[in-house]
């Protein structure tokens, strides 16, 4: 069967952490954002598209992902890449895409990162989702269960026990095709270890009518056991145009604070934090850029590597995340154009600094570690960006992001006369 792939996504940094685990295995990758939706599909073995519905209710979300489906799926084998701790509307995209395309194999499970399924339950470091503190801020009283999930969009849904994935592989595709025969429509995995996730890979990389459902977990496996014989090679692109590296950093989590820190601790690095309270207030047109901006602007210019963050205050409610981001963007629109490297923290901060940019391609490079992804902008002017998720990586993971980013700057650096 083909190993080209369709990798459809619901928020940036995600769509760009399954794309990387493909690349690190071998493959060429792009990642389409909405603005690039109905534009001819590139010829990326791998093609990652980031329809931005995270946050959309059920029915629009459902409605990108066939779209997504419809312009860029023809010939691929399709991953219907969903949060590990299942925010989003992503029963109703699966509801929407498996008549089109089979048997869904649902794995959220991501061992790397402390989620695992258990007796079809996601647990997080050993919690049942439905207890975690994210899952009681957002979806308090909520079923919690993908089964329950993927039976209220519709679907016949069953299990695969962690046991199968431990047997041969014979029994786990005469389970697949006796659930397929009753009428099943998506099966939810138990996994609780990376051989699990390797396991279900391995055993069906081939089998026709099923598409996967899951994490950057299995689909990091996935690539691993298709890699191609030839890995291939970065494409020639313009130089990268702009100097520096310029971090945005959209919220303060307790990990997002000590990046920040050892960010500071560097003497070529400024950092600056904007209240709030300052992005709360609608720009005035003709007003000119705020003090900070001009400064961001200015340390840009002078050689330094500026980073620029949202302070928290009493008053921040998750829900205007998007609204901040955006006055961010639109403020520090200078300095995002003229840097040669842009560190994008969380998946809608680096989604809404790319379209201030009119970004919509990028191509995949690789990864400065698990989980920080580095990329192009396949545009006349390109530039070097590293997405990361925003309480992900340990207290040093901005910085080497900033130096991976700092590294092919000075390889497109053209050459003393």
């Amino acid at each position: 069967m083909t190993h080209h792939f369709l990798i459809i996504a619901d928020d940036l940094s995600g769509a760009a952490d399954c794309a990387a685990g493909f690349v690190s295995a071998g493959f060429d990758g792009a990642v389409l954002l909405g603005g690039a939706m109905r534009e001819p599909t590139p010829s990326a073995a791998v093609v990652t598209v980031d329809t931005d519905s995270r946050r959309d209710p059920g029915a629009a979300a459902a409605a990108k992902a066939r779209a997504a489906l419809e312009h860029h799926g023809a010939g691929r084998r399709v991953i219907k890449k969903i949060d590990s701790t299942l925010r989003g509307g992503w029963a109703a995209e699966v509801a929407a895409l498996q008549p089109l395309l089979g048997l869904a194999l649902v794995a959220p499970a991501f061992p790397g990162l402390g989620r695992i399924v258990r007796d079809g339950m996601v647990r997080v470091d050993g919690v049942p989702l439905a207890q975690t503190s994210t899952w009681t801020l957002e979806h308090a009283g909520r079923e919690s269960r993908p089964v329950s999930m993927l039976k209220a969009a519709g679907l016949r849904a069953g299990t695969v026990s962690a046991e199968l994935l431990e047997g041969p592989p014979e029994a786990l595709l005469r389970h697949i095709a006796r659930a397929r025969d009753q009428g099943c429509q998506a099966l939810v995995v138990d996994a609780e270890q990376p051989a699990h996730l390797r396991a279900l890979a391995s055993a069906t990389r081939d089998l026709a009518e099923v598409f996967w459902v899951a994490s950057a977990g299995l689909a990091h496996e996935i690539a691993r056991c298709v890699a191609p014989a030839r890995p291939a090679r970065d494409a020639l692109a313009p130089p990268v145009a702009g100097r520096g590296v310029l971090t945005i950093v959209g919220s303060l989590s307790p990990i997002g604070t000590q990046q920040i820190a050892c960010l500071g601790a560097r003497p070529d690095c400024s950092i600056h934090t904007i209240p709030a309270r300052l992005l709360r207030i609608a720009p005035v047109d003709g007003a000119g850029a705020p003090s900070w901006a001009e400064a961001i602007h200015a340390d840009l210019a002078r050689g330094l590597d500026p980073v620029a963050c949202i302070g928290a205050d009493a008053d921040l409610d998750p829900a205007e995340g998007p609204l901040l981001a955006r006055r961010l963007a639109l403020r520090l629109a200078p300095s995002l154009r003229a840097a040669g490297g842009l560190v994008l923290t969380g998946g809608e901060t680096a989604r809404i600094m790319l379209e201030q940019l009119g970004i919509a391609r990028l191509q995949v490079l690789g990864e400065s570690e698990p989980g920080v992804v580095l990329l192009r902008s396949m545009t006349d002017r390109p530039q070097c960006i590293a997405t990361k998720a925003g309480a992900f990586g340990d207290a040093g993971s901005l910085e080497r992001a900033r130096q991976a980013l700092r590294s092919r700057l000075a390889c497109d650096a053209p050459a003393p006369s």
